[in-house]
């Protein structure tokens, strides 16, 4: 990634026309992908062209102050625009500073992004499959009218041109603008794939026809799997009669992880414990996708098959935010003795989305409002503190009672 230097000028373009339903586009599309700085960024960028005289120079100061961004929030914001192809940059070095131009690009149309295994399959991943079910629906193109007949004018019965005038003859050698998206690139190697799963001798009962490499594609940049973890997860997801499992494909694909969750890049490894302050979980909450929290929570051992059932199920039920759903792991696990019961997580869920929660540091506060601090008298008339546990509008210390004598019945 490409680091800025508050010493750099920033040079803007468009490389293809922008209108406003672009603009709303990056907001309602993208946003979930470069978050809401790389937004801010492209939408400062595109205004400060219109501002440009004659094509001069920015000085990133300018943007700092515009944005109130920082240099590294910067760094960052560009870099995400970048792979998601709303911008190209090309620098050169001078003496003692870099004239960086940069080229905006408009969104891809929706129908284009969705047919975008990559961008497609990155945005389902940070805002779940009811989420894009509704814009899918948003953006869905009017319904073929019945019993209609068209009577739209046609060109030729409007105008009569004369074709034989050599004006129609000409060329046009001059580059124009136009309105296009730049394509980002798949980081899926669809020829590194192919050439090695047919090392394999079972291989060959498959045609690898663009359908089916289009849905292997798909899965692979949906749940985050590189082209070798690929090839082992096909051969594993062939059936008796030779051809592939998708679903089966699917389950063993959502095993694995590349792609982040957040917008942050950095992925610290930390364990995480009940006496790491609030703060650093919320960061880590923020940070890092469940399988990964979990992870930690979990003395860095990953999580069984069984407790992301769970999570899938109730992501996919509730709707609820992944940071949300790190903040119930961490809530759970402390509760109920490290286990994850499905009717603890379940109905804390369901208290959580009836609450609409929406971001990590609120369901802490949601959740750990049921610890207070109470002060009482000891025998010595000294007060001291202790802590005393409260209720969510669902009883987690009954359900935490229950979970384990049901544990203990079944021994």
């Amino acid at each position: 990634m490409d680091y800025l230097s508050t010493h750099d000028f920033i040079t803007i373009r468009r490389a293809s026309l922008i209108s406003d339903i672009d603009r709303r586009l990056v907001t309602e599309l993208y946003q979930p992908l470069i978050g809401h700085q790389g937004v801010a960024f492209y939408l400062t960028l595109d205004a400060f062209h219109d501002l440009t005289i004659s094509g001069e120079p920015w000085p990133l100061e300018a943007l700092q102050n515009q944005t109130q961004l920082t240099i590294h929030d910067i760094s960052l914001a560009k870099a995400s625009l970048e792979a998601v192809g709303l911008i190209r940059s090309y620098a050169i070095s001078k003496a003692d500073y870099r004239d960086i131009v940069l080229e905006l690009f408009a969104p891809k149309s929706p129908q284009d992004f969705f047919d975008d295994v990559v961008l497609s399959g990155m945005i389902e991943q940070y805002i779940g499959p009811a989420m894009i079910n509704k814009m899918r629906l948003h953006y869905g193109a009017p319904q073929a009218l019945e019993g209609y007949d068209e009577q739209t004018t046609t060109f030729g019965e409007m105008f009569h041109p004369d074709f034989t005038n050599p004006l129609f003859f000409g060329t046009n050698d001059q580059r124009l603008i136009g309105h296009k998206a730049h394509q980002p690139e798949s980081k899926f190697d669809r020829q590194a794939f192919l050439a090695s799963i047919k090392k394999a001798s079972n291989w060959k009962s498959i045609v690898f026809s663009e359908p089916v490499m289009k849905e292997i594609e798909r899965y692979a940049n949906l749940f985050g799997v590189d082209e070798l973890a690929m090839v082992e997860l096909t051969l594993t997801s062939i059936d008796r009669d030779g051809q592939i499992d998708f679903l089966k494909l699917r389950d063993l694909a959502a095993l694995e992880t590349r792609f982040a969750f957040s917008k942050t890049r950095t992925r610290t490894v930390a364990k995480v414990t009940s006496a790491t302050s609030k703060a650093q979980k919320i960061k880590l909450m923020e940070q890092t996708d469940p399988k990964t929290y979990f992870r930690y929570k979990n003395n860095n051992t990953a999580p069984a098959l069984a407790d992301m059932k769970i999570i899938d199920d109730v992501q996919t039920r509730y709707n609820l935010p992944f940071s949300v759903i790190n903040a119930l792991i961490d809530y759970v696990l402390e509760t109920a003795n490290s286990t994850f019961p499905r009717s603890l997580v379940d109905k804390i869920a369901a208290s959580l989305a009836r609450a609409r929660v929406t971001s990590s540091i609120d369901a802490m506060e949601y959740l750990l409002k049921t610890t207070r601090k109470k002060k009482i008298i000891k025998n010595d008339g000294e007060l001291k503190e202790a802590d005393v546990v409260a209720t969510l509008d669902v009883d987690i210390e009954a359900l935490v009672a229950a979970f384990e004598e049901e544990k203990t019945g079944n021994k």
